[in-house]
């Protein structure tokens, strides 16, 4: 399977981690493409040098910029064994992110690249109606889904009752709940976060032991789920002293 991946930062940090199967290749002309190439001989991994008309060609005529990697499979940070990675968590203070129906592969990166950044524990979603593993999820990502432990299910209720034997608090993503800011989100916190159209199931909601919202005054009635998930992300680990 040969998976083009383009865009500069997602491909440097997926060459930084290290265990990535694939070739690079970049543009004779693009003379940014230094960095890349010592990371990508660090890697160990194969570099060609071609003209642009055949980056276009490997890249389906995507925006490659002068640089592509193929890759021979998703360097998604996947752990199908939930028990495992909650058992791992030892801290007190804890973050981790149910994402219920999220289908856009651009909310699903930047959800990662911002949970990176807030250094939360795991992601989860659900294996179906859910987007997966796509160039898409990486390059928006910014390589970002290399560090992210995400673990897929087959149902969120079950993973939400796997949390809570392992003590986390379950804090639900719904307009006309009380404020984020209002909520003790202290210790082991996992936010649950609907579809932009849908929002939460109605069992995903019965389910969680709370429900917070963002305080807003703008015209639209809500934020798009990426927004949303950094801002109550930012709130968990301002609260938590992060």
């Amino acid at each position: 399977m040969n998976i083009p991946l383009t865009g500069f930062h997602a491909i440097e940090e997926i060459l930084r981690k290290g265990r990535t199967r694939g070739s690079l290749y970049l543009s004779r002309d693009k003379k940014k493409n230094d960095l890349l190439k010592q990371l990508a001989e660090e890697a160990g991994v194969s570099i060609a040098l071609v003209d642009d008309d055949e980056l276009d060609r490997l890249s389906g005529k995507a925006d490659h910029r002068g640089a592509l990697l193929l890759l021979d499979e998703m360097p998604l940070a996947y752990k199908d064994d939930l028990g495992f990675v909650l058992a791992g968590i030892q801290t007190p203070n804890a973050l981790g992110i149910l994402l219920d129906g999220i289908t856009d592969p651009h909310n699903f990166g930047a959800i990662i690249r911002t949970a990176d950044q807030f250094c939360a524990d795991f992601i989860i979603t659900t294996s179906r109606r859910s987007v997966g593993e796509t160039q898409t999820v990486v390059k928006t990502s910014s390589g970002a889904s290399s560090y992210a432990t995400i673990i897929t299910i087959p149902n969120l209720n079950n993973a939400i009752v796997e949390l809570k034997k392992h003590e986390f608090w379950i804090y639900g993503a719904e307009m006309d709940a009380p404020a984020a800011n209002s909520v003790n989100l202290k210790g082991r916190v996992a936010l649950v976060l609907g579809s932009e159209g849908k929002g939460l199931h109605r069992l995903v909601s019965e389910s969680c032991d709370s429900l917070l919202s963002i305080p807003a005054k703008g015209h639209v009635d809500s934020f798009n789920v990426s927004v949303a998930a950094g801002i109550l992300m930012y709130e968990v680990r301002r609260q938590q002293g992060f």
